[in-house]
C-alpha cells in the first residue's frame, strides 16, 4: 500500500554524528508512519513508532557550529540503542515540519485524563476517563465518550510530571496547570498510555508554551495600559476607566483600543475581560504590571 507523503523538503542532517562528522545535504521525506532521510548515495528510514523525543533548537555541542534552525529527533534503533538525527532547514520549513511531525506522533493516541482535577483551591471528584488525543495549533483536544476536552496553550501556566493517575507507579502523568475563563487556576491530569508519548506530549506543550511566552515578552506596555490590565483582572472589567486613568474620554478610548489591539482584553457585552495573553501578562509579569 502506498503511503501518502505529508512532508518533503531539502535540508542538512546528521545521523548519529560523531565529533568528526560533517552534515549531509539531502531530502527529508515523511509519511504518517516513517521518516526517510535520503542522499544521492544512501537512505535512512526511521519508523515514527520508534521516536521517543523531539527537541527543537537544541543540538549536541559538537555539531552546534553547523546548524541554525534545527530539530533533534531521538529514536530507538533496531538493537534497542538510543539514536538521534539532527535536521536543519529554513526557519518556516522546519517549523512546518515539526508541527506535522508532532501531529503524526501524537494524534489518535489513547490518554487517561482527569479534567479538572482541581479548580482554584478545591479538589474536584471528576472521574478519570480515557479518550483520543488530537493536537492543534496552540491547543490540544481529548475526545472522550462524554465530551471533548480542550486546553488552549495560551491558558497554560505550568507543566510538571507525577504519577497521579492509576495505581501503576510507572504510569507517568502530566500535571497541567492553566487558567479557566473566570481567571481561576485549574489543574488537569493527562496520562498517555505509553511513556514515549508522555515525553512527546510534554515536548509539544513546552514548545508551544515557550513560543507564546516569547511573544508576550516582546509586548511593550505603557503605564496606563498596565493599570488597565490589573484593573480588569481585579474587577472583572466592572470599572470606571475615566476616573482610573485621569483622562478625557478620547484618551481613555485610545488606551483601551491599544490594549485591545495587542490582544490583551476583549469586550463581553458591557464588560471587559482579559484574553489568555492578558491573563498571562498579569500573572507572570505582575510586579512589572503593578510598577
Amino acid at each position: 500500500m502506498t503511503e501518502d507523503i505529508v512532508a518533503d523538503f531539502t535540508g542538512r542532517f546528521f545521523i548519529n554524528a560523531g565529533d568528526d562528522s560533517t552534515p549531509t545535504s539531502g531530502r527529508i521525506i515523511m509519511t504518517k508512519r516513517r521518516l526517510v532521510l535520503a542522499t544521492t548515495d544512501d537512505k535512512t528510514t526511521i519508523a515514527l513508532s520508534r521516536v521517543i523525543d523531539v527537541n527543537v533548537g537544541s543540538v549536541p555541542n559538537h555539531v552546534k557550529n553547523f546548524f541554525d534552525d534545527s530539530a533533534t529527533i531521538g529514536y530507538e534503533g533496531a538493537d534497542g540503542s538510543i539514536q538521534s538525527v539532527v535536521i536543519e532547514s529554513e526557519g518556516e520549513t522546519l517549523e512546518t515540519f515539526v508541527a506535522i511531525l508532532f501531529r503524526c506522533l501524537l494524534n489518535g493516541r489513547t490518554v487517561a485524563v482527569k479534567h479538572p482535577a482541581r479548580v482554584g483551591g478545591r479538589v474536584k471528584d471528576t472521574p478519570v476517563t480515557t479518550g483520543k488525543l488530537r493536537i492543534k495549533k496552540r491547543s490540544i483536544e481529548i475526545k472522550t465518550n462524554r465530551e471533548v476536552i480542550s486546553l488552549g496553550i495560551e491558558t497554560i501556566m505550568n507543566i510538571t510530571r507525577s504519577n497521579k493517575l492509576g495505581d501503576r507507579a510507572e504510569r507517568v502523568t502530566l500535571v497541567v496547570k492553566s487558567i479557566d475563563d473566570d481567571g481561576l487556576s485549574m489543574t488537569s491530569l493527562i496520562s498517555p498510555s505509553k511513556g514515549q508519548y508522555v515525553n512527546l506530549l510534554a515536548r509539544f506543550l513546552r514548545l508551544e508554551f515557550d513560543e507564546i511566552r516569547e511573544e508576550i515578552e516582546e509586548i511593550d506596555l505603557s503605564d496606563p495600559e498596565k493599570r488597565v490590565l490589573v484593573s480588569v483582572h481585579a474587577t472583572h472589567g466592572d470599572i470606571d476607566f475615566t476616573n482610573m486613568l485621569d483622562g478625557n474620554p478620547a484618551y481613555v478610548t485610545n488606551v483601551l483600543n491599544s490594549v485591545k489591539n495587542k490582544d490583551l482584553i476583549v469586550e463581553n457585552g458591557d464588560r471587559l475581560s482579559l484574553t489568555p495573553k492578558g491573563r498571562v501578562i498579569v500573572s507572570q509579569r505582575i510586579e512589572d504590571v503593578n510598577a
